[in-house]
């Protein structure tokens, strides 16, 4: 049954637990259908699977997947490129609650506290990344009046010593300034060539652009890098794949069969003929992200050759650590469906037997935009990237180029995007815990947890709410990763003169919990295993559970010594002091000493979540 909703909240709600203005009901029976004029609550929304309910004042949406999710929450003010970010923004609002999951049915009364990372109302990704990209703003995506607008169809090869002298067959015969030769020639379109020698209408060394006409014949024309030159584009006025004014005019260079050179030099290009790049503008136009121009490859080959390459960039990366490149790509045209383009990284510098790297990128449906990724480890620090095209007639074109230093891929940023740090407290309390020195959600194996390095991660958390001078309850589900001091913390508020709890030492050690001179511990926790571990401080005494079960008390009163100054960690017992190292999923403060019956009330209504972790 789905959580029911309370807007404008003035304060504590029985059995409910809070996101900003909004109060949610954690019980399934004890709100009636709303709109009620006696409780303020109205109906909550289920949740499509693997989707989202989302909530605003006057408007309550189902949002089926991260494309809708992203779509809806940015018509209400986002303005957000992706999900992950559109759900930090919305997090961070008052009057917006987002929900993937319902609330489960969890003790409330005397909560002060509730982190819980299942939940994107509380806490959700944004993980940082850059794009190594060199200018990424002009780099990351191609647009009109940045230098994309033309794009070399051929590949330099200059400085690489792929430049080479070679011969074509006997001239047959020449007419209409149209060289016949007696067998196939190896000139390609868009091939910018010189003779060595001067005769047959042409001068030794002077570069001249090739039009291949077929296997035997082929033209001459002028060529002037001042006009474009091998720069390829689409001609916005005729339609046609414009070269050169005199290549696409077929303006031919007056030529002869008298003493017509046969040696030439491919200087300094070796040619990608029949591979025009052209820039859609707003051709990237996806719901919920920002419309940005694209790259358009078209490849006509009637020789069937793939040697096409759209563009290179150099980026910077580390040695050894793992760079993970994405981009988005579409069919633009019937035949590129289901196609591939070919993307490459290649390592230069010198480097005795260095590695390139290589993918296929495959489009979708036409039209649809697929992003694409892959993971490798540069075993040189500076990479040049091509894409090759596939063979064939087609139209594919390329958005939204990203370069991370990274193992995993992120959403695209052309620039650097910096990690949401703010873990929201969904309680009365709104005493929201800052991530600390990396300590990251989002992660690879226990994606709804908030991962702590053992290094120096905690999350820390500042608020006189958590001031408890009387009886408390601090609950976590925590997972060790073997990493870390070997008396992590999971909960430490006031150093050793208010409450805290960790594991006492290594793999296999007991729960311990402690206040100013008072400590209990009983049962083991061993690595790699999820557990809910409780800590109950009373007028009574001390008692510790793991998974709802008792495992240690002893009846010395609680009696903390000071809290009013006085942090709460995290993974943490003060900043940088008996790192916990591992994952945890949530963490609870009570005001009131919870029952055994409650906490595994907690237990209980959690398992079959962590049971699929």
């Amino acid at each position: 049954m789905p959580n029911k909703f309370k807007y404008n909240k003035t304060g504590a709600e029985t059995n409910s637990i809070f996101k900003g203005n909004w109060a949610i009901d954690t019980t399934d029976n004890n709100i009636g259908d709303g709109p009620s004029s006696v409780t303020g609550f109205y109906n909550g929304a289920s949740i499509p699977a693997g989707g989202y309910t989302i909530y605003s004042p006057t408007v309550v949406y189902a949002a089926a997947n991260d494309t809708q999710l992203l779509g809806k929450l940015n018509a209400l003010g986002a303005n957000s490129p992706s999900a992950s970010a559109a759900l930090n923004w919305a997090a961070g609002q008052s009057n917006i609650a987002v929900l993937n999951s319902p609330i489960e049915n969890i003790v409330t009364n005397g909560l002060i506290l509730n982190l819980d990372a299942e939940h994107v109302s509380s806490f959700v990704n944004n993980e940082p990344t850059t794009n190594l990209i060199p200018n990424p703003t002009i780099n990351a995506y191609p647009t009109i009046g940045n230098g994309w607008g033309t794009y070399n169809t051929n590949q330099y090869c200059g400085n690489l010593g792929c430049a080479a002298y070679w011969d074509i067959p006997a001239i047959a015969s020449v007419s209409n300034n149209i060289v016949t030769t007696v067998s196939a020639h190896t000139i390609r379109s868009f091939d910018v060539i010189n003779p060595q020698t001067t005769g047959g209408g042409v001068t030794a060394y002077t570069h001249y652009l090739a039009k291949k006409i077929s296997d035997t014949q082929f033209s001459l024309h002028d060529y002037n890098s001042s006009q474009d030159g091998s720069q390829g584009y689409l001609n916005p006025t005729t339609g046609r794949f414009k070269v050169h004014d005199s290549f696409y005019l077929d303006q031919r260079v007056a030529v002869n069969a008298s003493s017509f050179p046969l040696k030439w030099w491919g200087n300094p290009h070796l040619p990608n003929s029949g591979l025009v790049k052209e820039v859609i503008s707003g051709g990237f136009n996806v719901p919920g992200f920002p419309v940005t121009d694209c790259i358009r490859l078209h490849w006509h080959r009637p020789d069937g050759v793939t040697d096409g390459m759209s563009y290179n960039v150099d980026a910077p990366v580390t040695i050894g650590q793992p760079v993970t490149t994405s981009f988005y790509v579409r069919a633009a045209s019937p035949s590129a469906v289901g196609q591939y383009i070919a993307f490459q990284h290649y390592n230069y510098g010198g480097i005795a037997g260095a590695s390139g790297f290589f993918m296929n990128a495959f489009t979708g449906a036409q039209g649809e935009w697929v992003r694409c990724s892959f993971t490798f480890t540069p075993t040189h620090s500076a990479l040049i990237s091509y894409w090759f095209p596939n063979t064939g007639n087609m139209k594919i074109d390329v958005a939204n180029i990203q370069i991370e230093q990274k193992s995993a891929v992120t959403p695209f940023v052309a620039g650097s995007r910096s990690q949401n740090t703010t873990w929201y407290d969904l309680s009365v309390s709104a005493a929201h815990a800052t991530l600390t020195n990396g300590a990251s959600y989002g992660n690879p194996d226990y994606f709804n947890s908030i991962l702590f390095d053992g290094v120096d991660d905690y999350a820390r958390i500042s608020s006189a709410a958590l001031n408890i001078t009387g009886n408390v309850t601090i609950n976590a589900w925590i997972r060790h990763n073997g990493t870390g001091s070997a008396y992590g913390n999971y909960m430490a508020k006031a150093n050793n003169n208010g409450y805290r709890m960790r594991r006492q030492g290594s793999s296999g050690s007991p729960l311990w919990i402690y206040s100013n001179g008072n400590s209990v511990n009983g049962g083991a926790i061993y690595d790699n295993v999820w557990y809910m571990v409780t800590g109950v401080f009373s007028s009574t005494g001390l008692r510790a559970y793991i998974d709802g079960n008792l495992v240690g008390e002893n009846q010395t009163p609680y009696n903390p010594a000071s809290l009013t100054l006085d942090d709460m960690y995290i993974g943490a017992y003060t900043a940088g002091n008996e790192l916990f190292g591992g994952h945890i999923w949530n963490a609870q403060v009570y005001s009131i000493a919870l029952s055994a019956e409650k906490i595994q009330q907690n237990y209980y209504t959690q398992q079959e979540y962590i049971s699929q972790l």
